[in-house]
């Protein structure tokens, strides 16, 4: 048992979560199963595997030779049958490749809502690539995921964008083969370059599988009405004192206040505050009869 941070082989950014490693050594060969955090409802544990083949220490050693058998579909099929006992889990015939090489997949639905994927790969450097001693070694990768609510899309992801880490410290292993030469049309004039959008990017890493992190609802915001603001009161009109007639040719006198209604002289609600109001004169005001009652 291994810490996560000794894993020789690792899931893409953003997830599964590793739970823990499982390492067991042999006289050829170091094999690793990567346990990855699990909360679907299909019974198995997910893992991803990965077993290296190599020139082995002595000391290293505790068990012997680790046999190697090749990607058949009768083997394959065993292999499928004993991950997801009783599940509908189907060969894929599409010829997909990542980083590494080729390599295939199956996948179906599992126990409840899950969607499984077994996916599996061979990388080895080409026979021609192998002479002299040069390019040996050979890496086995497994994968077992389900995934609660996935698509079988974002169960791939982790088949196009897991990484290797772990080396044997021989010149001689190289299981990826002689790199390829840089494209002989790089610099020169008459062949552009464009850049390339995200989106043509095939299952990029990075959130694709949360297996530890379960979907949260979509929050609904109910749609409210806008609050209309009640009218306010205008303020009041101070009111205007219009002079009769006949005194416009008196000298000007201060405008009083008209009152509601008559009042004798000397009524103290006459001294109080009075509303504003327009004095309209009489009819006999206008003819000139100054003694009518009314007139001032």
């Amino acid at each position: 048992m291994l810490s996560p941070s000794e894993a020789l082989i690792f899931p893409p950014p953003g997830g599964p979560e590793i739970v823990t490693v499982v390492s067991r050594t042999y006289s050829n060969a170091v094999a690793q199963q990567v346990i990855l955090r699990s909360e679907a409802a299909t019974p198995g544990q997910n893992y991803i595997k990965a077993e290296f083949f190599g020139p082995q220490q002595a000391g290293d050693t505790d068990r012997d030779a680790l046999t190697f058998t090749g990607f058949r579909s009768a083997s394959v099929a065993r292999e499928i049958r004993a991950e997801f006992p009783g599940e509908n889990i189907a060969m894929s015939a599409n010829y997909l490749q990542n980083g590494y090489g080729a390599f295939s997949y199956a996948a179906g639905n599992g126990r409840g809502d899950d969607t499984c994927l077994y996916g599996w790969q061979d990388i080895r450097s080409p026979e021609s690539m192998r002479q002299d001693f040069r390019n040996l070694g050979r890496i086995k990768v497994r994968l077992r995921l389900c995934q609660s609510g996935a698509s079988v899309d974002r169960l791939l992801a982790v088949m196009y964008n897991y990484t290797i880490t772990g080396t044997y410290a021989s010149q001689s292993w190289n299981p990826y083969g002689t790199p390829q030469a840089v494209d002989k049309n790089l610099g020169r004039p008459g062949h552009p370059v464009y850049p390339v959008r995200a989106d043509d990017v095939p299952m990029r890493p990075g959130g694709e599988v949360t297996a530890s992190v379960p979907a949260r609802p979509a929050r609904r915001v109910a749609a409210v009405a806008p609050v209309q603001p009640e009218p306010q009161p205008l303020p009041p009109v101070a009111s205007v004192s219009i002079p009769s007639p006949a005194s416009a040719g008196a000298p000007a006198q201060p405008a009083r206040p008209a009152v509601a209604g008559r009042r004798g002289e000397g009524d103290p609600a006459e001294s109080g505050p009075q509303s504003s109001q327009v004095s309209i004169p009489s009819p006999a005001c206008l003819t000139g009869a100054g003694t009518a009652p009314g007139c001032r």
